[in-house]
């Protein structure tokens, strides 16, 4: 295991995606094993700051084999660990267990913690950082609270792992489908087909030819059951163990949930440390030079303890018109702002007194499709696009404002509310906010799923869909619409509606749907107000 240096050339592909490097000259060890508390070896690439004697450290644990990717995606993966380095910081990325060992990551990071922390060149300050599983894995080590944390750093996750799997009572049929291939049957692409499969206990044998066991796992398990509690750390926001920076994008998965870990931190009358930040990204698309930035601050500040310390607890991006980034120090709950749908497929700033149910027909054989959505992959969805082929079909309604007569700026959370009716004992509810700009096409802006299995369903449940975060300026001239359907397939599975159990259901059923417009109660979303 002897060390080798990098060279000048990989520094300069480095900082050309990370941004500049440290004076430090980095030197890489490869093959380096902690041994688990069972016995199990984990394996990782150790770089270390020439010279730099006794340094901090921050470690990274990972799913992903640096050894099982093409030569450029590994230099790319490597390069935030020789940019930590460069800064003086000694950094470990480890390989875990396998790709979806989500139970053994408290423990497994524990151990690994404390073999660090008997290093000869390690100083007893640590920082924990990474983003997608990576965060989840900081998160779990976080969990044991070693002594020697002090502070966490991670990116496009929450602190609640499982929400995102099943998102309003649902089920993420494409990302846990797509993921789970890619993870645990060699890269394998999942087609068109196999998501339309029933059951969907056998469209990873449709997919791939295989059973897959975690895809298996999720479908057996919904997101209230007490199997996944082990992976819930929602709860150390009440206590931190460390000051907190999350970083994550308005397309990302995570988005809703990220928001739900800001406003419970806010809730908290704590003295620790923590600031969010929201970029114009979807989940694979984070920008490393803007987030290693982030993350270099606050390390040296809080690890390292020679920062300036100042920073406000909420930076974003504001999508739409006059884009752009901003800061605020402190966040407050903000006013907030009513449009109401109408019978005549308006959005109104004041409710219609003509209260009425506007309804549709949801065949699970012909699903109203996901458009314009993106699970982790690296394709657009911030940019215009034409909705009206989705508009058109016979089981969508379109509700739009009239022409805004001044900008609406908008930030925080969103959120929607109505009665909603169907013949079957189970059904969905799904909305979206676009932004309409004059030339018709549309921005998204916002959206959101619930999934209703209630008998009352006949006679109307009163229910509130959670949209999540918003940043957003609507120009003037700009219209605002939401799109109101029963599923966005596969993005999310479709609503059988028999109210069956997920993984086994074939029965299809024809389901007649509405909801009520009009009056005080009627469909309504009610939009943050930016400060």
């Amino acid at each position: 295991m002897s060390p080798t240096t990098v060279d000048e050339q990989q520094r300069q592909t480095i900082e050309q995606q990370y941004g500049p490097l440290g004076p430090y000259s980095v030197e890489l060890t490869d093959g380096v094993i902690v041994k688990a508390d069972d016995g199990f070896e984990l394996r990782g690439v150790l770089a270390l700051p020439a010279g730099g004697g006794k340094v901090p450290a921050v470690l990274i644990r990972s799913p992903y084999n640096p050894a099982s990717f093409r030569p450029e995606v590994a230099a790319f993966y490597m390069g935030e660990v020789i940019a930590w380095a460069s800064h003086g910081y000694a950094c470990l990325v480890q390989t875990t267990r396998t790709t979806t060992s989500y139970f053994d990551e408290a423990a497994d990071g524990s151990a690994t913690v404390r073999w660090m922390e008997e290093q000869p060149w390690f100083d007893g300050r640590l920082g924990l950082t990474g983003a997608s599983y990576h965060a989840f894995s900081s998160w779990a080590t976080a969990s044991t609270r070693p002594a020697s944390l002090k502070a966490i750093a991670t990116a496009m996750y929450s602190t609640d792992r499982v929400s995102s799997w099943y998102p309003g009572g649902g089920f993420a049929l494409e990302l846990a489908l797509s993921w789970t291939a890619v993870q645990q049957a060699n890269g394998s692409e999942v087609g068109e087909h196999p998501y339309d499969h029933l059951p969907l206990d056998q469209a990873d044998v449709a997919a791939t030819g295989t059973t897959l066991d975690f895809y298996q796992e999720r479908l057996a398990h919904d997101g209230e059951d007490p199997h996944w509690q082990a992976l819930n750390f929602a709860e150390l926001l009440d206590d931190p163990p460390a000051p907190i920076l999350h970083i994550d994008g308005w397309y990302d998965y995570h988005r809703s949930y990220f928001w739900h870990d800001f406003e419970r931190l806010n809730r908290n009358t704590g003295d620790v440390p923590y600031r969010f930040v929201i970029g114009p990204w979807s989940h694979a698309v984070l920008d490393p030079r803007i987030s290693m930035a982030e993350k270099l601050a606050w390390f040296d500040t809080y690890v390292r303890g020679e920062g300036e310390g100042r920073f406000g607890a909420l930076r974003y991006y504001r999508t739409g018109v006059d884009a752009g980034w901003h800061e605020l120090d402190k966040w407050h709950e903000p006013e907030t702002t009513v449009f109401y749908a109408s019978s005549d497929e308006q959005l109104l700033d004041a409710p219609s007194d003509l209260a009425k149910r506007v309804e549709w027909t949801y065949d699970p054989a012909d699903p109203t499709p996901s458009v314009g959505f993106l699970t982790i992959g690296t394709g657009d969805v911030s940019g215009l696009w034409d909705s009206g082929p989705l508009e058109q079909r016979a089981d969508v309604r379109v509700f739009t404002s009239a022409p805004l007569r001044e900008p609406l700026d908008l930030a925080g959370h969103a959120s929607a509310a109505t009665t909603f009716y169907s013949d079957a004992p189970s059904a969905d509810l799904f909305l979206r906010v676009l932004d309409v700009y004059e030339n018709g096409q549309v921005q998204n802006v916002a959206d959101g799923i619930l999934r209703v299995t209630d008998p009352g369903l006949g006679e109307g449940v009163p229910v509130e869909v959670d949209l999540g975060p918003i940043g957003h300026r609507f120009a003037a001239g700009h219209r605002l619409r939401l799109v109101v359907a029963s599923g966005a397939h596969p993005y999310y599975n479709r609503n059988l509606g028999n109210g069956e159990p997920t993984a086994t259901a074939t029965r299809i059923r024809v389901a007649h749907q509405a909801v009520a417009v009009g009056g005080e109660d009627g469909l309504r979303i009610t939009f943050p107000l930016a400060r």
